[in-house]
């Protein structure tokens, strides 16, 4: 499997993993901790790794839906 291959079957935990890691550096960034002592806030580059996981995590596709009851098979004649 190539890189091509994987990120367009990934692209959805890719995509929650990069929008958790600019979501989390700008959030460090802005709003962050002021005094240095809050471990994930403290650092942009903390912040990013975090969000940026946490984001692939809620990204992650759940199971297959069921599609209701499956027809039985015809008999044959």
């Amino acid at each position: 499997m190539t890189v091509r291959e994987f990120l367009l079957r990934h692209r959805r935990t890719a995509a929650g993993a990069a929008l958790g890691a600019v979501a989390g550096a700008l959030y460090a960034h802005f709003i962050g901790c002021q005094t240095g002592t809050c471990i994930l806030t403290s650092s942009v580059r903390a912040a990013a790794l975090f969000f940026g996981f946490m984001g692939a995590v809620v990204a992650l596709p759940g199971p297959a839906r069921d599609r209701g009851p499956v027809p039985p098979p015809r008999a044959e004649r």
